[in-house]
């Protein structure tokens, strides 16, 4: 009974913390009179709860002797409704630098508002039985900002609007009309209609990857980039979604090379060295096999044949471009080609 009782009373310390804080945000003042008042508490339960915010948790709590009021001296500090220990501090801080790659995305303000949600105060009319915390009283760590990091990377900006009806559609499995500048052409289709299956991010950028038909009639599987649709509109048409492994990217994708796919799947062979003999360590195929070099291409020592089965071709050729020559495409013949084709039209820049 009396773990029980402490336990309890400990639960009440910490949510009078909470509703503490909670008063000092915006940037307001209260003499001790006040707060006295507004918790219903002792000058004595008053003095300890402000010496644990000050010493425990780093709270900028400030008194004025002239004014005789406390107050935060940062108006940005909230106290964290979710404890974490020394081990956790890091991995919580690389979350929230990872949300800063979605600044220019309507996503950005839903994923800050979910880190509002842990930091804010408790609500005062919570059950206190109900509530259970890490206890930590984890001193102010900061050397986990600057050495560990997270690259950043551009991001294209997406319309808030256009973003809202995608996932208006998506919801409700309604077709979407838009005009779309393609990537390759440059040039603007109108009134595009597709049954969008999955907005999917990739690479810095967001797709929708969804059936739509050919001027003939044929229906094609396409991926379109949403920062490239304008005049979207949400059509009352609906549609049936297909076999799950039809419109679901990860099941459909016999390899992980991201957001572009084909309809057919081919053996790929690869000879690999230098800065890419750790890339052929990583699991983007569940058949690849690797086998070390020995045809008559000229090689490092090391160097190895990785051959694995892949319907995403394209995006195959766009990731092993970037490792130049440390990465050389053996077979299909096609695969090869396309890769000569890109490596003969970067050269013609090269010789200008």
């Amino acid at each position: 009974m009396g773990k029980t009782k402490d336990s309890r009373q400990s639960v009440k310390d910490t949510l009078r913390l909470f509703q503490l804080d909670a008063l000092f945000q915006d940037g307001k003042h209260y003499t001790a009179a006040q707060l006295m008042s507004r918790l219903e508490i002792s000058i004595a339960t008053l003095s300890r709860d402000i010496s644990k915010l000050r010493n425990d948790y780093g709270a900028p709590l400030y008194y004025d002797k002239k004014t005789e009021d406390y107050y935060y001296t940062k108006p940005l500090f909230k106290l964290p409704a979710v404890f974490v220990n020394e081990d956790e501090m890091p991995a919580y801080s690389m979350v929230l630098n990872l949300f800063e790659m979605f600044h220019e995305t309507p996503l950005y303000q839903p994923l800050i508002n979910l880190v509002e949600t842990f930091e804010s105060p408790i609500k005062t009319d919570t059950d206190l039985n109900q509530i259970e915390f890490k206890n930590s009283s984890l001193p102010e760590k900061e050397w986990f900002e600057t050495r560990i990091v997270m690259a950043k990377h551009a991001v294209d900006s997406v319309d808030e609007e256009i973003w809202n009806k995608i996932l208006k559609a998506l919801k409700n499995n309604f077709k979407l009309k838009f005009d779309y500048t393609s990537v390759g052409e440059n040039r603007i289709s109108y009134g595009k209609e597709i049954e969008p299956w999955q907005l999917i991010y990739d690479h810095e950028q967001w797709y929708i990857r969804a059936r739509t038909k050919r001027s003939n009639g044929q229906e094609v599987v396409n991926t379109f980039v949403v920062p490239r649709m304008q005049n979207v509109e949400v059509m009352a048409e609906q549609f049936q979604l297909p076999d799950e492994k039809t419109w679901k990217l990860n099941e459909y994708a016999i390899s992980s090379f991201g957001v572009t796919t084909t309809d057919h799947a081919e053996k790929i062979e690869c000879l690999m060295q230098g800065s890419a003999l750790y890339y052929a360590q990583a699991n983007f195929s569940e058949d690849k096999s690797i086998e070390p070099y020995n045809g008559p291409l000229p090689h490092s020592q090391d160097a190895v044949k990785v051959t694995f089965t892949s319907n995403q071709q394209p995006a195959v050729l766009k990731e092993f471009l970037s490792f130049g020559p440390d990465i050389i495409p053996l077979a299909p013949p096609s695969f090869v080609e396309a890769w000569k084709i890109k490596v003969e039209q970067m050269g013609k820049y090269l010789s200008c």
